[in-house]
């Protein structure tokens, strides 16, 4: 079966999605896939950095186009290269060689439209894998406003491309019910969630970690931990507050690693205030991954109120793998609060909630050895009996390469 894959980010990018991708890539050549991609020719941290614009790697076909690179200075910067790579991508679409299925994600926001606009075109069968649901959270945030006519229209080819879809593939019960909402009927949507991207998970151990963190100066501090994308829809707003009240605490440090549009608000609040017990790092390589969340005494996943269901804070995943105790700060009803019910090793906080926040943060300074190993047995052990990726490549075998399966089985069944 030719599978193709849409998505702004691939190998080398080190962006969750590209590392989900390349996961994804990976499995459907195992089963005899023959599987292409196309990503941008920029890289997404840097956009003066360009990739060739086609490779094969590790036998799967990677095709490149070009967009604007104006980066993220703003909103409207984002939505120029979002567009100007959709247009690329669409004019690379009709030029490459028919496949089965078309598999599209969502970044940039609506690609899955193109993606069911092509397959429609050339009778593929077209997926759309939702990472996040947009337009709704654009308007949950509030870049667009609800009643607008740009609203209206993006809400509108939106349920267009679910209709036209035969699979749509969502990452939490949430997020399903969103969708069933646009009208996508309960036999047409499969919950696959992500799974962590770095080595598997093993036992708490004490010293790992130890060397990222002596050589990034951390060194007997308690590290305070969000590694991941600094997004719209994560606020980091009570979390900075809370390193602002404990900047006198010398011996905690608060790290933000990764990139995206809220990293710039941590730089400016650390040098607004001056506040010495926050550190910022860029991305790390996939290669560097297990030991730079390993160095967090304390992990951090953040969820904004207004996009419960319409985004899926994958981080999650990959803090389990760690067997560090972690500190989800975001709403009752998510993902992330289904997993603290199923696996209680783990705290939650509300958003604005700075006083119950340092709380949180001092219990877990105060935790013992045993309580730390207690906490990542039952989390690793959790994180083994659901979240691995082979329990999403079983589904995926299901949904989509069986010759049963349905909607795609047609697809299947005519490569064969």
């Amino acid at each position: 079966m030719k599978i193709l894959l849409l998505n702004q980010t691939f190998h080398p990018d080190q962006t969750a999605t590209s590392q989900q991708l390349v996961d994804l890539a990976r499995f459907l050549k195992s089963r005899g896939c023959d599987v292409s991609v196309v990503a941008s020719q920029r890289a997404y941290e840097d956009p003066n950095k360009r990739f060739t614009r086609y490779e094969e790697w590790n036998g799967v076909h990677i095709y490149r186009v070009g967009s604007t690179g104006f980066g993220k200075r703003s909103f409207l910067h984002r939505m120029v290269d979002g567009f100007t790579f959709e247009l690329s991508l669409l004019w690379r679409l009709l030029r490459v060689p028919r496949h089965d299925v078309v598999i599209s994600f969502t970044s940039p926001p609506l690609i899955g439209v193109l993606g069911a606009f092509v397959c429609k075109l050339r009778r593929s069968r077209s997926v759309q894998w939702l990472m996040d649901v947009n337009p709704d959270a654009a308007i949950a945030v509030g870049y667009l406003k609800e009643n607008s006519w740009a609203a209206k229209f993006l809400t509108g080819i939106f349920n267009w491309s679910l209709r036209q879809s035969d699979l749509v593939i969502v990452l939490d019960r949430w997020m399903r019910e969103k969708i069933q909402a646009h009208g996508v009927p309960a036999e047409k949507i499969a919950i696959i969630p992500p799974w962590p991207v770095h080595e598997p998970p093993v036992a708490f151990e004490e010293g790992l970690g130890e060397s990222f963190r002596r050589t990034h100066g951390l060194s007997g501090k308690f590290v305070v931990l969000y590694s991941g994308n600094h997004s719209i829809v994560h606020p980091l707003d009570t979390l900075l507050n809370s390193a602002l009240k404990m900047r006198d605490r010398k011996e905690v440090v608060f790290l933000f690693i990764g990139g995206g549009l809220r990293a710039v608000d941590v730089r400016e609040f650390k040098a607004k205030h001056g506040l010495e017990n926050v550190v910022q790092l860029p991305h790390q390589p996939r290669s560097v991954l297990r030991e730079s969340l390993a160095s967090g005494d304390l992990h951090i996943v953040v969820m904004g109120d207004a996009v419960a269901g319409l985004v899926h804070t994958s981080k999650i995943y990959g803090v389990l793998a760690t067997g560090r105790p972690y500190l989800f700060i975001g709403p009752a009803k998510s993902h992330v609060s289904d997993l603290i019910s199923a696996c209680p090793y783990g705290f939650q906080v509300e958003n604005g909630n700075v006083e119950a926040t340092i709380r949180t943060i001092d219990k877990a300074r105060s935790l013992s050895r045993e309580d730390r190993e207690l906490y990542s047995r039952q989390n690793i052990g959790y994180l083994k009996k659901h979240c691995m990726p082979e329990h999403s490549f079983n589904e995926i075998e299901r949904v989509l390469l069986s010759p049963s399966s349905d909607p795609v089985r047609h697809a299947v069944a005519a490569s064969r």
